[in-house]
């Protein structure tokens, strides 16, 4: 009888066993499916605008912390392709996924089946492969964020002064990826300034603020001589603001999807189950801010990525705790709709011209194809510089995105010019005042209304600054590509518009930079 009533723990620890293999083994899977995605899928424009951050590298950028760009920069020597471009943010979701686990491990009192629970939940949302297969703030801000929970649930049990130290290097290294890492900060201080906790401060905590400090002392240094520009960006130029009372509830609707919905709801509810103070802490102040801040401005569903994180640490202490009968119910509601989501994300990037096939058949419509014009911006490279070199030509667009796109596909020299505030930092990479013998105009918009195309409005502000800036201003030609995919599926046709400013008029390039000096009075913001 007592052997029977010892076996059935034993049979459950194979059980976990087991599944802890398989779970791992899904971790792998789906890193070796995100670098696959990495070599295949173009480059986009988000992604060139980081690389060519790393060709400038800088303390700070205008529009987020230095984190990307020396992500991209430490595996430059694999020379310039996708691939090179982003086996840095691969390498950031093992350390997440890894860091992640670890500490929820310590959390769960040293079990490592609710740090296998945690590194499933990472791994199977979809939007964190999307993180973690292409170049973005977001794969070493999750890194660092990761990093910083377990050094500090490290810290705070150990007491040790260099575990506060290594605490310290993570605080700093999460404050160089996005502004949004302060929430890590306040989440930390408030957790310690709890009166039962106070002595950590005495520990060592000051010394994880005082190496944090040190850490981002050049990139503050550098913002105080730019203006701020990278707060000002992030706080107040980023996007348009209007209120609306509503826009949260559309907001949590679409986090949901990209999340997965199991996951999603799971992550919020185990703020509740969990009562974690310091993963609360990490995690809840972030969701309500931009919650708030939802009603005021646009908030991209990214953003909540570092609270999402912690909550997939009290996911994995949550699931632990269920009854078996509702783990099952659990993992099949979390597991199922992540299964079916993230496998749709790996097609799209491997066989385009499939999955946009698919799109039509919905009814759907995308204007312009959508996100698929990026398999398409390889071969307009080619041809714009071959204009270029051919016209002795300076190649202008007012797109951040397009201008590295052209730079990393065609060696074409990237001039930004236009009014958004977004992409600014690629105004310094070149002498706004040098002349031009003929300007090329690229953009993915028509100049002018387009008969039979109600979509096309035109750009009438652009017809006027070119028309300030250049002696003459003529039409080039419209060039169109198709795509075709490995098994035959097309993508079609994706126009890009050209415009030729002959006779270069002095400052020409500042006027279609709007520089308020060139601009008439009344213009001037």
């Amino acid at each position: 009888m007592s052997s029977a009533v010892e076996s059935a723990p034993r049979a459950q620890a194979r059980t976990w066993d087991r599944l802890g293999i398989i779970a791992w083994s899904i971790v792998a899977i789906v890193t070796a499916m995100r670098a696959v995605a990495a070599y295949s899928v173009p480059i986009t424009g988000d992604e060139a605008y980081y690389w060519e951050w790393s060709r400038h590298l800088a303390l700070g950028y205008s529009d987020h912390p230095p984190g990307v760009a020396y992500t991209i920069f430490a595996f430059s020597w694999l020379g310039t392709n996708p691939f090179a471009v982003r086996i840095g943010f691969i390498v950031c979701g093992v350390i997440a996924t890894i860091f992640a686990a670890k500490t929820a491990t310590r959390l769960a009192g040293g079990n490592p089946r609710a740090g296998v629970v945690t590194a499933l939940a990472i791994t199977l949302t979809p939007l964190t492969s999307v993180a973690f297969g292409s170049a973005s703030p977001d794969g070493p801000y999750l890194a660092a964020w990761a990093a910083t929970l377990y050094c500090a649930v490290r810290a705070f049990g150990s007491h040790l002064r260099r575990d506060y130290v290594w605490l310290g290097v993570a605080l700093g290294a999460v404050l160089l990826t996005r502004v949004l890492a302060v929430a890590m900060i306040f989440g930390v201080v408030m957790y310690a300034l709890m009166p039962r906790r106070r002595y950590l401060w005495r520990d060592g905590l000051w010394l994880s603020f005082l190496v944090a400090g040190v850490l981002c002392v050049p990139f503050l240094i550098w913002n105080s001589t730019h203006g701020w520009a990278t707060i000002a960006f992030a706080l107040v130029s980023r996007h348009a603001q209007d209120w609306k009372w509503d826009r949260p509830l559309a907001l949590y609707a679409v986090q949901a999807a990209a999340y997965s919905p199991g996951l999603w709801f799971g992550a919020l509810l185990s703020i509740f189950y969990v009562r974690n103070a310091f993963l609360n802490w990490t995690a809840v102040p972030l969701i309500v801010l931009l919650t708030l801040l939802d009603v005021h401005e646009p908030v991209e569903i990214h953003w909540v990525f570092g609270a999402y994180l912690s909550l997939c640490v009290a996911l994995g202490i949550v699931f632990v705790r269920l009854g078996a009968r509702a783990r099952i119910i659990w993992a099949s509601v979390a597991a199922v709709p992540a299964l079916i989501l993230f496998p749709l994300i790996f097609v799209a990037a491997i066989e385009p011209g499939f999955v946009y096939e698919q799109f039509l058949r919905t009814g759907s419509t995308l204007r312009n194809t959508g996100g698929f014009e990026i398999f398409t911006v390889p071969s307009l490279a080619v041809d714009v510089r071959n204009m270029m070199e051919a016209n002795d030509a300076t190649v202008v667009t007012d797109g951040y995105g397009l201008s590295s796109t052209l730079d990393f596909y065609g060696g074409v020299p990237p001039v930004v010019i236009g009014y958004n505030a977004e992409g600014k930092e690629a105004l310094r990479w070149y002498d706004a005042d040098m002349q031009p013998r003929r300007i090329l105009f690229v953009d993915k918009e028509a100049l002018y209304p387009r008969p039979g195309h109600p979509e096309d409005k035109g750009r009438p502000e652009f017809v006027q600054q070119l028309d300030r800036a250049c002696t003459r201003v003529t039409a080039g030609p419209t060039l169109g590509y198709e795509f075709h995919d490995s098994s035959g599926h097309m993508v079609p046709a994706r126009l890009y518009f050209t415009t030729w400013c002959e006779g270069p008029r002095p400052h020409a390039l500042r006027i279609l930079q709007w520089d308020p000096r060139y601009l008439p009075p009344s213009e001037r913001l």
